[in-house]
């Protein structure tokens, strides 16, 4: 019984992952300059620690008791507007939440989606949006 459990959870993670349209850290860090949206769901404390993308969008997917907020998707809803097609980079600290977000986004009928697969930290040591160097800056009042 286990090993199906196992097993069932495997392939939705597998077929959750599938969904999500990949893009690079590096690859994000260019589209900026073609005025992508990007999108970053980590909580308020990595933030603080890392810093943020300047211009992004931040809106938090868990609550402190690590569950989806209530809220998270009628916010993205709101940031992301009525256009299906806008063009917009989802990132988290490694790529897990902003996966499965792009995944629901899908559902929803968004097509120009994408998943930042490095995430802020990726491996901690060469990939991610800060072992690469791209562009951060201070978390002011979104962190407090």
């Amino acid at each position: 019984m286990k090993k199906l459990i196992l097993l069932c959870i495997t392939i939705f993670i597998i077929s959750f992952g599938s969904l999500a349209n990949e893009i690079s850290a590096i690859e994000a860090a260019k589209k900026l300059k073609d005025n992508i949206m990007i999108i970053d769901v980590r909580n308020k404390s990595e933030w603080k620690e890392t810093g943020v993308i300047p211009g992004a969008k931040l809106i938090q997917m868990l609550s402190s008791a690590r569950t989806i907020r209530k809220e998270y998707i009628s916010e993205l809803m709101d940031v992301l507007g009525e256009d299906k097609n806008i063009e917009a980079a989802i990132i988290c600290h490694s790529g897990g939440r902003s996966s499965a977000t792009v995944a629901m986004l899908k559902e929803k009928g968004f097509t120009n989606i994408f998943n930042v697969s490095e995430g802020m930290v990726g491996n901690g040591n060469t990939t991610g949006w800060t072992n690469r160097n791209l562009p951060i800056k201070k978390c002011d009042d979104a962190c407090k």
